[in-house]
């Protein structure tokens, strides 16, 4: 997908336009999913992580300010579930 057309659905999604959500969430899924598998070393692992970001970008895309920015945005927010993760279950 073209950067411009991302933006577009990322002015769409943050006007509330569920569409254009489904068209992020299409676009940007294999994305998200193929960085959380390459951290995580675990194919259901990288799935909740990937389901985990998707559900903080529906919450949160209110609040990005730049869509030219979403692509770095989302991955930034995929690695903070990865971590969070890692954190949570440390082993001793």
């Amino acid at each position: 997908m073209e950067k411009e057309q991302l933006i577009q659905l990322v002015i769409k999604a943050k006007a509330g336009d569920q569409t254009a959500m489904d068209g992020l969430f299409t676009a940007c899924y294999n994305d998200i999913y193929y960085f959380a598998l390459k951290t995580l070393k675990d194919q259901d692992l990288a799935c909740d992580i990937t389901q985990e970001t998707f559900l903080t970008v529906i919450q949160s895309i209110g609040g990005l300010k730049e869509p030219a920015a979403f692509g770095t945005w989302i991955r930034q927010i995929a690695y903070h579930h990865c971590t969070r993760h890692f954190a949570r279950n440390k082993e001793v």
